[in-house]
């Protein structure tokens, strides 16, 4: 899979148990709309995110990519 070159904004979440990925998830995409897409002075490149999953030692952890551009 070939990814493109982009500015990304990248969130990362804390490991977490399985139970609580739904909240985990919408906390990261909070994040990044209400909290620092508004104020960053960046935009997201239309139709280009991705998500990332892992676990370790028993716990979940997810990464969100969203491309972005300078405003």
């Amino acid at each position: 899979m070939t990814i493109p070159a982009h500015t990304w904004a990248i969130f990362p979440s804390e490991p977490h148990p399985w139970n609580q990925f739904d909240e985990t998830i919408e906390t990261l995409y909070k994040r990044f709309y209400t909290e620092w897409l508004p104020t960053a002075g960046y935009e997201q490149v239309r139709g280009i995110e991705f998500k990332m999953y892992g676990a370790k030692d028993g716990l979940n952890y997810i990464e969100l990519w969203f491309a972005v551009r300078k405003a």
